[in-house]
């Protein structure tokens, strides 16, 4: 009995499970509705694109790979038929290579000791007469050019619309190094030109074939000829037609001997191929079957190249089944976007209402907030921020009260300059009435020089604009140490309107007389240059006054790198400030660097970002 009632409370606990553990649909729209609308969107689209993202590349995968797979096969009969067209040519040229062989005369004539330019007798001149008209009209292969060359000083040439000459070295061929240095008796020379006697060229490549005497063994001169380019060619573009593929031919040393003019690939991408074998290769942006193929013969490779979207093409059958799963996925994705974006937009569309009626002056609005999703914090925080509102309007009053009463401190201010300007005016009126033309110059630069401290109201200007207020300031200072003082300034013209802070080079200019000098002895020289370094233009201010030990410069630095701006707008300009504004205004890599030596001077160097009038002029505007 008390086993029976276990298995009863057993069955019913496992039925609480299960009924907890099943959620009604509703209550799945409602988890899905409260969760994060980034959640919401990857859900959808998996939804959509997963299905058809599977059925088109299982599709399109299995009918491109049958095609590869099929039109490679094809590709590589046609590069090797190639081959074999080409090797039966150039066979045909190493039997013609073989002919001296066959005429003990010619043998002769190899071996025989000769002087340079002899002329050749009656009977040789028959002999190899007769010889190069039976190489010539072989029947099989039409032969541009001819050389026989002994290694005693025999020579024999007959060049293309050229009358035959025995006055040519050996030792001059273009091709001598390289066939003397190989240890093949037979070899293939790719395309390259023969200049005719009458300057004619002709594009040929070349059979060169080592000649050994029969008896001996040893090596007695050179049967070489040539044969037009075009016959290779022609093999090539009789196989390569326009609606397959293209051809190329490399040699066994990598030089390019045939490329289709069709063909659009580096010739780089066309030289590492040696052997059988195919790939897919990718050049500029496209994808194209490379089949390749050397000859045993010759040491050449033949490759042939198919771009991939010409393979593809076919592909009908596939693109309509893509086509017509993209539909269904298409028309589910409508109805579901059209759902989801029900579900986002009406509260939104509340919310935008609501934000409306707050614009007129109603701040007793509230949003319900029935989701937690994005939606759903959104307008808890709308609801904050109206709530807040209120509060912000008084500050707001007051902070306008506040920037009043300072606008009518600053015109105030403005009398004080204005009555200086004007008796500066007058002292200047009344030093030019009695001639002291020297009172009459400082009085209008330091009017000048206050007017840019005081009323300017930019905080960049062109370099040109400053470096005057600079000259301002020197044109006093000349007067006052009369020829014990003496400034240079060399920038570049193109320099001139690069923007730089207002007031940042005249204080250490003032920083060198007072620091630099004071009351030495002797003739005061400041230097002012300007250069450009990369994207930063560097204004290098030196002295040679009495300059600093290593204590006095540590402690310097140490103030521009730690010190604090001064308050106010107008605050003091000197040496600490001008870093510190430069460094609040362009960053940290940019402010004022020193170096100085006890008794040698001072070196100021300030580096700005370089900037053209152009840029600065849109900056401003924007």
């Amino acid at each position: 009995m008390c086993c029976e009632i276990r298995k009863i409370r057993s069955l019913n606990r496992f039925k609480n499970i299960l009924e907890n553990s099943t959620m009604t649909p509703n209550q799945i729209l409602s988890r899905f509705a409260n969760l994060r609308l980034l959640t919401k969107m990857l859900v959808i689209n998996l939804i959509v694109i997963l299905p058809l993202l599977i059925a088109s590349l299982f599709a399109y995968s299995s009918y491109s790979a049958s095609i590869k797979k099929s039109v490679g096969k094809y590709q590589g009969d046609v590069v090797r038929e190639l081959t074999t067209n080409l090797d039966t040519y150039m066979n045909e040229l190493n039997l013609l290579t073989m002919m001296p062989y066959q005429s003990p005369e010619i043998m002769r004539f190899l071996a025989a000791s000769r002087s340079e330019g002899a002329p050749l007798t009656l009977e040789e001149n028959t002999t190899i007469g007769s010889f190069v008209n039976h190489v010539l009209v072989n029947g099989r292969v039409n032969v541009t050019s001819l050389y026989l060359y002994g290694t005693k000083g025999s020579s024999y040439v007959l060049l293309p619309e050229s009358i035959a000459t025995t006055s040519r070295k050996l030792e001059k061929e273009p091709w001598f190094e390289r066939i003397s240095a190989s240890s093949n008796n037979l070899n293939y020379l790719g395309p390259h030109e023969v200049n005719s006697s009458n300057g004619v060229k002709s594009r040929v490549m070349t059979v060169t074939r080592k000649i050994k005497s029969i008896q001996t063994g040893k090596q007695v001169g050179y049967f070489v000829i040539d044969v037009p380019v075009s016959a290779i060619e022609n093999r090539s573009n009789h196989l390569a037609t326009s609606n397959f593929g293209n051809i190329a031919i490399v040699d066994d040393e990598g030089r390019l001997v045939y490329k289709d003019s069709s063909l659009d690939v580096t010739d780089t991408l066309i030289r590492n191929y040696q052997g059988t074998g195919s790939l897919v290769v990718h050049s500029k942006g496209k994808e194209e079957l490379l089949t390749y193929n050397t000859s045993s013969l010759t040491g050449w490779t033949t490759i042939g190249i198919v771009p991939m979207s010409l393979l593809l093409q076919d592909t009908a059958n596939v693109r309509n089944n893509i086509i017509f799963i993209g539909i269904g996925c298409l028309f589910l994705a409508v109805l579901i976007s059209i759902w989801l974006s029900l579900l986002i937009t009406r509260p939104i569309s509340q919310l935008g209402n609501l934000m409306r009626r707050v614009e007129n002056g109603d701040l007793a609005v509230a949003v319900p907030v029935r989701n937690k999703d994005e939606v759903g914090q959104l307008s808890h925080t709308f609801n904050v921020m109206v709530s807040r509102l209120s509060d912000l309007g008084y500050k707001l009053y007051e902070t306008e009260i506040r920037e009043k009463n300072s606008q009518l401190a600053a015109l105030q201010n403005q009398i004080n300059p204005h009555f200086l300007y004007n008796t500066l005016g007058s002292i200047s009126m009344y030093a030019e009435i009695q001639g002291n033309r020297e009172v009459v110059e400082m009085t209008n630069n330091l009017s000048h020089l206050l007017r840019y401290s005081i009323n300017s109201d930019q905080s960049e200007v062109p370099l040109q604009q400053e470096l005057g207020h600079v000259e301002g300031y020197m044109a006093i200072q000349l007067i006052r140490f009369e020829n014990k003082l003496h400034y240079e300034i060399e920038i570049d013209q193109w320099l001139l309107s690069s923007h730089v802070i207002r007031l940042s080079l005249q204080p250490i200019v003032e920083n060198c007389i007072i620091h630099g000098f004071g009351r030495a002895r002797g003739r005061g020289r400041i230097r002012i240059i300007g250069t450009k370094e990369g994207n930063s233009m560097l204004i290098a201010i030196e002295d040679n006054g009495k300059g600093m030990n290593a204590a006095e410069l540590q402690t310097l630095r140490n103030r521009l790198q730690y010190a604090s701006l001064p308050e106010g707008a107008a605050g003091g300009h000197g040496i600490v400030n001008v870093h510190r504004r430069i460094v609040l205004r362009y960053g940290s890599a940019f402010g004022l660097f020193i170096t100085s030596e006890p008794m040698q001077g001072t070196k100021v160097i300030i580096k700005f970002p370089y900037t053209d009038s152009g840029k600065i002029s849109s900056e401003e505007d924007n």
